[in-house]
């Protein structure tokens, strides 16, 4: 009984297989397999399915990857192996690389201004080195990479700063043996400003006369420095 159970069984699988074998060779009949196209360079790709019959057809939208180098066929359909009859198409994309984007234009933005457009789009403000005294207020100079090149994704970018804003200079003139009112008039008409003024006894002199200054005659002086004076008595 077992021995007949098991010739039952035996007979049962050798048929599902038979049959399937019949039914795949009776579908794949006449029918072609899909060739793997991945990697290859169009022409060599058009002149492989050419000789099996099949039209290639590349579709204008590339595609990014990078797995593929750019101008090689990185996606395919049908895929490969599976069967087609002759005289039928694949449409293939080639690569266009890996994803990138463009280093924006952040010159003359502020740090925090310049880190949030990089941010948007999609880079890594790694580190910024500071200048000051080249333009007026907190603002971008230039990027490493430098604005409009082409990067990947994730991309680090450097920033040039101008962290103090630019001040225009002058030499401190000597004010000594002046009177006060023609200082006054001098540091009006040359929009500086004169602060505070220090009455000193000084015998032989006429009251107003300036004795000493600060800043020292030769400094630097800039639109936002303090001018003071000493004047006799």
């Amino acid at each position: 009984m077992a021995a007949r159970l098991i010739s039952v069984v035996l007979f049962a699988a050798s048929a599902v297989i038979v049959f399937w074998y019949a039914l795949v060779h009776t579908v794949h009949q006449g029918t072609l397999s899909i060739p793997d196209l991945h990697g290859r360079g169009v022409t060599t790709a058009e002149k492989l399915v050419h000789d099996l019959g099949i039209t290639l057809v590349v579709e204008e939208e590339g595609v990014f990857s990078a797995d593929y180098a750019p101008g090689k066929i990185a996606t395919q359909n049908p895929h490969p192996g599976f069967h087609v009859k002759a005289g039928s198409s694949i449409s293939v994309r080639v690569s266009l690389g890996g994803e990138r984007t463009v280093t924006p234009e952040v010159r003359s933005l502020s740090l925090q201004a310049a880190l949030r457009a990089l941010e948007q789009e999609g880079l890594l403000p790694t580190s910024h080195a500071e200048v000051r005294g080249q333009t007026n207020g907190d603002s971008v100079l230039a990027t490493d990479p430098p604005q409009g090149e082409s990067v990947p994704p994730e991309a680090e970018v450097r920033l040039l700063v101008n962290s103090a804003p630019q001040r225009q200079l002058w030499v401190m003139p000597s004010l000594l043996s002046f009177r006060v009112e023609t200082v006054s008039r001098f540091c009006r008409r040359h929009h500086l400003r004169l602060g505070q003024t220090h009455e000193v006894d000084y015998p032989g002199l006429p009251s107003g006369v300036v004795l000493r200054q600060y800043p020292a005659a030769g400094s630097p002086l800039s639109r936002s420095d303090i001018i003071t004076v000493w004047i006799s008595k």
